[in-house]
């Protein structure tokens, strides 16, 4: 049996591939020249995004209803590209309708060796160029550790990620720990 081999479009504008990437049936992201296919993540990725958002969801839920926890969701980034980060915090409510956000505060990627190098490269360079970007969070997946990039820097942690300087995130501080991250995985914090 021959290989299927999908040819993909050269599209000139992110305008271009949301338009094209709305009647697909997968996901891909745009890095401004190149349509990228999105693949399925290990079980332990699973667990870490599905871990995050209920982490992250138990922490602002109390103090403000004015964010949203969004996993895996379509994020323009300016007029260049597009991405599906794992797992994002944005200004809410959002619409039930969206299909892309544009405004994502705190932006969080689990490295895979996969994606480790876009991830740590093109993305970190993207996601700060985002108006409203206040951090990125890089979570490794083999082991427990996290690095937090801000405007005011990087910090690199095996405890807990700590945003409560990331911006606009309440005057409350906003701890994850790296145990509840990794919980249900073969990784310990």
């Amino acid at each position: 049996m021959a290989d299927i081999v999908e040819t993909l479009p050269r599209l000139s504008s992110v305008d271009d591939f949301l338009r094209w990437e709305d009647r697909q049936e997968g996901k891909h992201e745009f890095d401004g020249e190149t349509i990228i296919p999105m693949t399925g993540g290990s079980r332990a990725h699973q667990r870490i995004v599905m871990n995050l958002v209920a982490a992250l969801e138990a922490r602002l839920e109390p103090t403000s209803s004015c964010y949203e926890v969004i996993q895996e969701m379509r994020l323009r980034i300016g007029k260049r590209a597009a991405r599906y980060p794992d797992v994002c915090i944005v200004l809410g409510p959002v619409a039930d309708n969206v299909k892309t956000l544009d405004d994502a505060i705190v932006v969080f990627e689990v490295l895979s060796p996969e994606t480790a190098a876009t991830d740590l490269g093109a993305k970190a360079r993207e996601y700060r160029e985002l108006s409203s970007f206040r951090a990125y969070v890089l979570i490794d997946q083999s082991r427990a550790h996290a690095t937090v990039v801000t405007s005011a820097g990087t910090t690199e942690t095996t405890t807990a990620i700590d945003l409560t300087y990331a911006g606009p995130l309440g005057d409350q501080p906003l701890l994850v720990p790296l145990s509840a991250i990794y919980a249900r995985t073969s990784v310990r914090a």
